[in-house]
């Protein structure tokens, strides 16, 4: 089982790089990529007991359907982020989602898991709204993700993050470029 969930990880960390690259230079078909590492990485953080970082790659694939599909050339519609708005709504469900993961589950992590949660549900609404800001808040949370995967053994998705932190660094400078 173990030696399945190492391969899971990285077939989704190499995915999920992919993704974060070609969004980086604005292409649509870097949302494919997303969807399916996030699909690959629902086990590998339910196995890990991170069951709201299980849960946020769900709604990734969600939302990975939803840029695919926003990001399209004859877009329909335009979606668009309201910063504070926004920020506020995610700071709440941190807050709920970390009550719920201590309260109810084995989480060893819950307070990390919460706001890894709605930090990236938040990046990601923003990455499908083509705000710039969503590099910085991935650059962040791509940092705390690299402590929180490190301590529970998770080495591919640490070393992952550092590469994904570096790739948020890297968007921020190509969404500015434009």
């Amino acid at each position: 089982m173990l030696c399945r969930m190492h391969a899971l990880e990285w077939c989704s960390a190499l995915l999920n790089g992919g993704y974060a690259l070609g969004l980086a230079y604005r292409k649509r078909w870097a949302w494919p990529l997303g969807f399916l590492g996030t699909l690959l990485a629902i086990a590998v953080m339910f196995e890990a007991k991170l069951y709201a970082e299980s849960a946020l790659n769900l709604a990734y694939a969600a939302l990975a359907l939803l840029g695919w599909f926003a990001w399209s050339p004859s877009e329909r519609f335009a979606l668009r982020a309201h910063r504070l708005r926004d920020a506020s709504w995610a700071f709440g469900m941190a807050v709920g989602v970390s009550w719920v993961m201590r309260s109810l589950t084995d989480n060893p992590r819950p307070i990390w898991d919460a706001v890894l949660f709605s930090g990236g549900l938040l990046a990601t609404w923003w990455q499908v709204c083509g705000d710039r800001w969503n590099w910085t808040l991935w650059l962040i949370l791509n940092l705390a993700g690299i402590y929180v995967y490190a301590d529970l053994g998770l080495e591919v998705y640490a070393a992952y993050s550092g590469m994904m932190a570096l790739a948020a660094a890297w968007g921020w400078y190509r969404w500015g470029v434009r």
